[in-house]
């Protein structure tokens, strides 16, 4: 069953705007996350996903406590504070200047 669905459309543009303070990108993004990658477009996409997931699950949420890393395919794959029972499946697309995230919250069965 779903529970909640979230989507994040941001202008990469923004973001490497706002990368110019050398302390945004430690504040978006986990140690993990940077070791990944640091680019504007990879930024975007993962600021895209964190509000997806917040939108996803009807709450706000620090920065670091959803983190998006690879998948053994190298899709993202999302932790995030949610209950036993459920998961979090994300999908984070890029097409010339924006960034899209979303998110579906799925109870287990």
């Amino acid at each position: 069953m779903i529970l909640g669905v979230g989507i994040d459309i941001v202008d990469v543009r923004r973001i490497m705007r706002a990368m110019d303070n050398p302390r945004f990108v430690k504040r978006i993004l986990t140690p993990r996350e940077r070791a990944l990658g640091s680019g504007p477009e990879f930024v975007a996409g993962r600021w895209a996903v964190k509000e997806a997931v917040a939108k996803a699950l009807s709450r706000s949420l620090n920065w670091h406590e959803v983190e998006v890393l690879r998948d053994a395919l190298g899709g993202p794959l999302v932790t995030a504070p949610i209950p036993l029972g459920t998961r979090l499946h994300v999908s984070i697309s890029h097409e010339r200047d924006h960034a899209v995230g979303l998110a579906v919250w799925e109870q287990t069965p």
